[in-house]
């Protein structure tokens, strides 16, 4: 026991003694009447916390009990030392004088009467002084009012008559049983063997022996207990359960609610106890702070996560202790983090995420909160401790402190790791997408450098990680350099002997990686939500597991991101995989020969092998399943036959037919294909799948599929739209939370021709978001009710709106500009449709409309990325579908400007396209940044990571970039133009604009003004395009850091691009220079505008 003492307004006495010594509360007590105050001292502090807290108070008198060693404090710092009597000589019924103690509660609220510290867990320990008006806290909350048959927690804990607490009296929550239950509530309090350290053993026999129907303790013990059927059948006599100062991990919670109530405690040595109701038995998890008695506010601190914040209320002074600590403060910051209850109808119920401080910014952006992952872990009988970590890492890793002896090899370390997988995958749950801890990243502690832990039982983390510093950056490092041990993810080794098996373990690896769940085998991936980073960690598991099963690569095809985006369903990329395997496919069905019967599915079998020759034969029954579903092999020769039954499934694959009418002819085959019925449904069409002979390979005739689709049915007026409106202008802006639909929405919300602006994105937080990132961008605050925000699908009927919201619409809008389009230029094209779908949802809008509203599409120059004629890109539509990129990004917006054209011609619906290049980061202010991920800035970004920067790119030559800023202004003044010109125009033809800079500077002078703009240590040289690509993929093996290393996403596109030999393409845009007097002064791309964007990236510069 070490207890610091001092006069009230003088340097205190410090107290040790063990943490379950009730001398505590009679030296706190005692020091009070007398004048005096008590500072408690964790034992669990080292030298440096010690004399930290000591030294900030200017402790003059050290107590300790007898034994007890302190001479390693005194050495450091003299004080005045004094053994205090033990317990029994201070509890002896011998007479004393009567020592007074005359203040009202008026007069000594203010005297300071007590110093804790804080736990030391982001740093040194730091001395918090308590005043008597904080001790107030814990009467006042038996006097809070219940709300709607919530009451205060003091309701539940006097149901007790006798309660264990195995809380430090050195910490707040000690004293907070203290105070509360025994001389508040009239409850028994038992407390161990002083010297005795709480562990689980030791609180199952006070639920045994002692007769307590109550029990307190640091949730590692309950964690110990709950996996004891025999403990929870002692729990289940208890009237509840506290776990205190950490939380206690969902699996332990389920398991002890269903036995006892769980109450779940937290708090502040600064503020003594919150205000708080208790939630339902089922919400254990949960807080709910009182609405009107406890001046908490949870303001959103990060998307999801709520900071709880103390606001001064001077209504609430009995109530909110901490401004009797802080009396100078407005406000105070817990610096804790709470995600709101999942059921909407319990919003004001918040379940606590872990500190501020503690939260854990990955290098991709991802926020990790290691707390709830943390007690998950802690929840294995196999682990004491853990740390999860991984600041400005690419993901997590985990320092376990094992309940038992270190694994001595790798042998036992694998199997270690194998068995903790079940802790690992639950922790997972609490984690986001990217932020998921993995076997490569499983750190144990050495029995020879101890963790130290907190009061709570957590283990001290700034201390522990700069203990474990070396080790942490040698495991990351080990990882980098996977060295075969362990696959990425947390699954077993697949059997590669069938497809039923392959399709089980990519499920399984798909809700491993991305968390979808229930996936169909023919569903997209992206479609589902898949994104590029977990792409690249499918391929790299793919590769490892590849090389864990020895196949050889039958066609020469690697498990590469490519290989994946090709094959964007389980079907196909399970079939690919069987052919590297080299397990044939098993053939159920005909192949020469009629099927004449009613076939339901059995089309959608995989056909990865060379066919060659004739498939002679008809199909006459009804087929309602998937047609040629992931054909991932070539069918070359003749298909001699004709369908004359009804298809009415999917179409899967490249579909070399004509559309124009039920005679499909073969462009590419060898003889005719003949359809006597209709073939309706989804055309999923997916890339990289060639059909010769059969279905053709023309990437051209599955656009012209989407085409007929989307155009076939326009419908046709019965009477002159009306002009559009040029002033009170109602804009419909889809996409606003992008980078150039959020300055848009600045320009457009700061142009006085436009009343109204209603923003759809495809989430609910939208105007929310354009909040934060308005912040960043220096864009204007959004007042009053000019801008609404909803959330729509526009794939889906009437814009995936309510009706009433949809009607309104309908009758208000007089303009839309469509920007909402997915920017990936590895999806394939049957990814897009959704998107395209979308546009023709925009034209029926339109179309239907009260004010036939004008439609402004933001396409892209990628549109007519394959032009090669010498002569420049017109300003005009363009229906030579092979003039599109060679990429499905590129490809969806040629379509969809084709949909528009015909939708201008046949149903007079009246539009602008304007094919954007690439939009460049913003330059009139210095905030806002240009992304990061797009292809220029992560050559700029990757090329600091590899040293190196392309010198030219010959494909990509003529810089021509716009910055987002200027651009947003261009297109609005081009919205104007074009009502203006068709008013004068009754042209039914959608206008077409190339919206790039007039003013051109070549790549070469873009490259020496960012090489001359990196630091000196960068040590930059200059390289050809190929060889950058070459040094980009030397990085393909490395865990991908996408702040480092965003062009390793692009590995593919960069080298297609700079494979090309073609010129760069020239763009007319006379057409765009007359309609934005903007654009006509935009002015080139300049070394200011390139030092700026470096600056936004980070960049330190010369």
């Amino acid at each position: 026991m070490g207890l610091g003492m001092f006069r009230v307004n003088a340097s205190p006495m410090e107290l040790t003694e063990p943490a379950d010594d009730i001398r505590y509360f009679l030296f706190m007590f005692g020091a009070i009447k007398a004048g005096y105050k008590m500072l408690f001292l964790s034992p669990r502090n080292n030298l440096e916390g010690h004399l930290n807290v000591l030294e900030g108070v200017d402790c003059q008198v050290f107590l300790k009990a007898e034994g007890t060693r302190v001479d390693h404090i005194l050495h450091k710092r003299p004080m005045q030392t004094s053994v205090v009597p033990e317990l029994e000589e201070l509890l002896h019924e011998s007479p004393v004088e009567i020592y007074p103690y005359a203040k009202s509660f008026e007069e000594a609220r203010m005297d300071p009467c007590l110093v804790l510290h804080t736990t030391g867990s982001t740093g040194l320990p730091k001395p918090i002084t308590w005043k008597l008006g904080i001790l107030s806290t814990y009467e006042a909350w038996r006097t809070i009012p219940p709300v709607d048959g919530y009451v205060p927690p003091t309701e539940i804990y006097q149901q007790a008559r006798r309660a264990y607490t195995s809380m430090p009296l050195f910490h707040t929550s000690g004293l907070n049983a203290g105070i509360t239950w025994a001389l508040l509530l009239g409850v028994t309090l038992v407390y161990g063997a002083p010297h005795v350290v709480p562990n689980a053993a030791y609180t199952d026999d006070m639920h045994k022996f002692a007769g307590v129907d109550a029990s307190m303790g640091a949730p590692s013990i309950y964690e110990d207990l709950s996996r004891n059927p025999t403990s929870l059948e002692r729990i289940n006599k208890l009237h509840y359960v506290i776990a205190s100062g950490a939380p206690l991990s969902r699996k332990a919670g389920e398991l002890i609610s269903k036995h006892t109530r769980v109450i779940s405690n937290l708090g502040a040595t600064e503020t003594a106890c919150l205000q708080r109701l208790a939630p339902a038995i089922d919400d254990w998890a949960y807080f709910y702070w009182h609405p009107t008695h406890s001046g908490i506010e949870m303001r959103e601190a990060v998307e999801g996560l709520y900071e709880l914040f103390l606001v001064r209320d001077p209504k609430l002074e009995l109530y909110q202790g901490v401004f009797n600590t802080f009396p100078e403060l407005p406000e105070w910051s817990m610096n804790d983090l709470y995600s709101r209850h999942p059921d909407p109808a319990k919003g004001f119920l918040y379940r606590y995420e872990g500190r501020k401080d503690d939260i854990i910014v990955l290098s991709n952006g991802e926020k990790v909160s290691p707390a709830l992952m943390e007690a998950t872990l802690m929840s294995d009988p196999l682990v004491k401790g853990a740390m999860v970590v991984g600041k400005g890492k690419f993901q997590p890793a985990a320092l376990i402190d094992l309940a038992q002896p270190p694994p001595e090899d790798s042998s036992q370390r694998r199997q270690l790791v194998e068995d903790l997988l079940p802790a690992i995958s639950d922790a997972n749950e609490h984690a986001p997408g990217h932020g998921k801890l993995d076997q490569y990243h499983i750190l144990f502690a050495n029995p020879n450098k101890p963790i130290q832990y907190l009061g709570q039982g957590k283990i001290q983390r700034h201390r522990t990680y700069k203990l474990y510093e070396d080790e942490i950056e040698a495991l990351y490092k080990a990882a980098d350099n996977a060295n075969g041990q362990f696959g990425l993810c947390n699954l077993p080794s697949p059997s590669f002997t069938s497809k039923q098996s392959v399709t089980r373990w990519l499920r399984q690896l798909v809700i491993e990686i991305t968390s979808i769940k229930d996936l169909d085998l023919d569903q997209d991936f992206f479609k589902a939500g898949m994104d590029s980073l977990q792409v690249i960690r499918m391929a790299r598991e793919l590769k490892f597991q590849a090389k864990e099963a020895n196949l050889r690569q039958h066609d020469g095809e690697e498990f590469s991101p490519a290989a994946i985006y090709s094959r964007p369903t389980l079907n196909q990329l399970s079939a690919f995989i069987l052919r590297q395997a080299g397990v044939k496919p098993s053939t159920n069905g005909l192949v020469n020969g009629d099927a004449d019967s009613h076939t339901n599915g059995h089309f959608k079998a995989d056909i990865d092998s060379h066919i060659n020759g004739h498939i002679n034969g008809h199909v006459k029954g009804k087929i309602d399943g998937y047609i040629l579903g992931g054909i991932s092999g070539y069918i070359k020769g003749h298909f001699d036959g004709h369908i004359d039954g009804r298809v009415t499934g999917h179409i899967v694959g490249h579909v070399d037919m004509r559309y124009e009418s039920h005679n499909h002819t073969l462009k590419n085959g060898h003889s005719k294909h003949r359809s006597n019925g209709d073939v309706n449904g989804f055309s999923s069409l997916s890339a990289n799948h060639y059909v010769n002979g059969i279905l053709g390979s023309s990437t051209s005739q599955n656009m012209q599929v989407l085409l007929h689709k989307y155009t076939k049915d326009l419908p046709h007026p019965t009477e002159d739209a009306p002009l559009a409106a040029q002033e009170n202008m109602v804009i419909l802006l889809t996409g606003s939370t992008g980078s150039l639909g959020s300055y848009l929405l600045d320009t457009l919300y700061n142009d006085k021709s436009v009343s109204h602006i209603i923003c759809l994105n495809r989430t609910s937080d939208a105007g929310k978001k354009h909040l934060q990132t308005g912040l960043t961008r220096g864009l204007s605050a959004l007042y009053g009710d000019r801008v609404e925000f909803f959330k729509a699908d526009l794939a889906n009927t009437q814009l995936g709106l309510p009706t009433s919201i949809y009607n309104r619409l309908l009758k208000t809008v007089t303009h839309v500009i469509h920007t909402q389009w997915p920017v990936n230029f590895n999806w394939p094209l049957a990814s897009f449709e959704p998107y395209i779908c979308g546009v023709r949802n925009l034209i029926d809008f339109s179309f239907t409309s009260k004010h036939k509203s004008f439609i402004l599409f933001v396409s892209s120059v990628s549109a007519v990325g394959s032009w090669e004629d010498v002569d420049s890109v017109p300003e005009e539509p363009v229906y030579n579908l092979n003039m599109a990129s060679t990429m499905g990004y590129g490809q969806s917006k040629l379509i969809s400007e084709c949909v528009l054209d015909r939708a201008a011609r046949v149903s007079g619906v009246r539009s602008a396209c304007c094919r954007i290049g690439i939009i460049a980061g913003p330059v009139e202010r210095k905030l806002g940044m240009w992304n990061k991920h797009e292809y220029i800035p992560s050559i700029v970004i990757s090329s600091a990571h590899l040293k190196t920067f392309p010198g030219m790119f010959p494909s990509r030559d003529r810089v021509d970039w716009l910055p987002v800023d200027k651009l947003a202004t261009i297109l609005v003044e081009m919205l104007t133009f074009s009502c203006a010109s068709q008013q004068e125009s009754s042209q039914s033809r959608m206008l077409t604009y190339n919206v790039i800079n007039p003013h051109v500077v070549p790549w070469s002078k873009f490259a020496s003004w960012a090489i001359s703009l990196y630091s000196k240590e960068t040590k930059m040289r200059t390289c050809s395009f190929p060889e950058w690509t070459e040094a980009l993929g030397q990085t393909s093996n490395e865990p991908v850091d996408p702040e480092r290393n965003p062009a390793i996403k692009l590995l593919d596109f960069y080298r297609e691009a700079g494979g090309l030999k073609k010129r760069p393409r020239m763009l007319a845009c006379d057409k765009a220079a007359r309609a934005s007097k903007t654009l006509r002064e935009v002015g080139a791309v300049n070394e200011t505008w390139v030092r700026t964007w470096m600056q936004q990236w980070g960049f330190k510069q010369n």
